[in-house]
């Protein structure tokens, strides 16, 4: 997707009203990182509502997932890490 001067604009806005509310210790890279969280691109958007649709669809077929526990677990011996 190209950029556009709206792009641009809608950037340089959001830099502003940052650096206007304290937020002038943020490097460029920093402050782009946080538009990009904020101002996710439509794909992305339309991606992340599919999935959590998803997610609503298998929950309400009766799936409900792994307890984090088992996650824990699985993580702790894949990395070699001991529990505390």
């Amino acid at each position: 997707m190209a950029t556009t001067g709206e792009d641009l604009d809608r950037f340089s806005m959001f830099v502003r009203q940052r650096i206007g509310t304290g937020g002038s210790n943020l490097s460029l890279d920093d402050l782009f990182d946080l538009w990009r969280t904020e101002n996710p691109p439509e794909s992305l958007y339309a991606e992340n509502v599919a999935a959590v649709n998803a997610a609503i669809a298998d929950f309400r077929n009766g799936d409900r997932g792994t307890p984090a526990g088992e996650h824990s677990a699985q993580l702790r011996t894949q990395f070699g890490t001991a529990a505390e």
